[in-house]
């Protein structure tokens, strides 16, 4: 019994030094902010800045690391696939940064050919220095940390889109839908998008769902539920008082 507590009390101080992780970034908090036009280094070797690879169009950028056991593939197939249903409003370009230092162009190049993205040229994988991703990270709200128990980062999956070198929006989420996706490419475009699904829930229904084909908020499942009631009680009024006057 008491050969136990030694290792009793080594769990319980394990679990209390080791902290919870950091929240989400908070779109509100660094909405519109400024984002440095960092360095990133292609998988051809090359080195160029965010804009010089963003042309003058708006950039999508996620923050990710080739070794990922985690939430990082998933993520990016579902934005591969938004895309290519999503039509763009405006010419936009996207560039999946490594935020981990030891990936190397050659990672990154294998990441996008098992995506089959790596022939596209709006696409780019690539690689920055520890002390560039950090001045991202700290301009965005990104965090990521070491977990040496899985031997893999604690990350949240993020989608920066940037427009003039600006934060536009902030989307965190485990997928990026279509409407998601539509949505925001409509407001890099300049378009106006009146409310938001909020990506820390998913409720069964919705009153309202973005189109991306029509750029238009459009009734969902969830507006049955508003309108059930009003229908029933107006059916209840027919019935009771449209018969006319009633005769004794």
């Amino acid at each position: 019994m008491i050969a136990l507590i030694p290792s009793l009390a080594f769990f319980v101080a394990a679990g209390i030094a080791t902290p919870p992780p950091p929240p989400n970034p908070v779109e509100d908090l660094v909405l519109y902010r400024s984002v440095p036009d960092i360095s990133v280094r292609t998988p051809a070797g090359e080195t160029l800045r965010l804009s010089q690879f963003a042309q003058g169009q708006p950039l999508l950028v996620t923050l990710v690391f080739a070794r990922c056991s985690g939430i990082c593939y998933p993520f990016l197939r579902s934005l591969r696939a938004a895309a290519a249903a999503v039509p763009p409003t405006t010419p936009y370009r996207v560039v999946v940064l490594s935020f981990d230092e030891r990936d190397t162009p050659k990672d990154m190049r294998a990441a996008a050919s098992g995506l089959g993205l790596a022939a596209d040229p709006t696409w780019l994988f690539a690689t920055a220095s520890p002390a560039d991703v950090r001045t991202l990270s700290a301009a965005t709200g990104f965090w990521f940390t070491w977990d040496p128990q899985r031997r893999q980062y604690d990350h949240p999956a993020v989608l920066l889109a940037l427009r003039g070198g600006r934060l536009i929006r902030l989307f965190t989420g485990p997928i990026v839908s279509p409407p998601i996706l539509g949505a925001i490419l409509w407001e890099l475009s300049g378009g106006f998008v009146r409310s938001y699904p909020d990506p820390r829930s998913q409720p069964a229904f919705r009153c309202f769902q973005f189109d991306p084909a029509t750029r238009t908020l459009a009734l969902d499942w969830g507006a049955l539920f508003l309108i059930t009631p009003a229908a029933f009680a107006l059916l209840v009024a027919v019935v009771l008082f449209g018969r006319g006057p009633i005769h004794t």
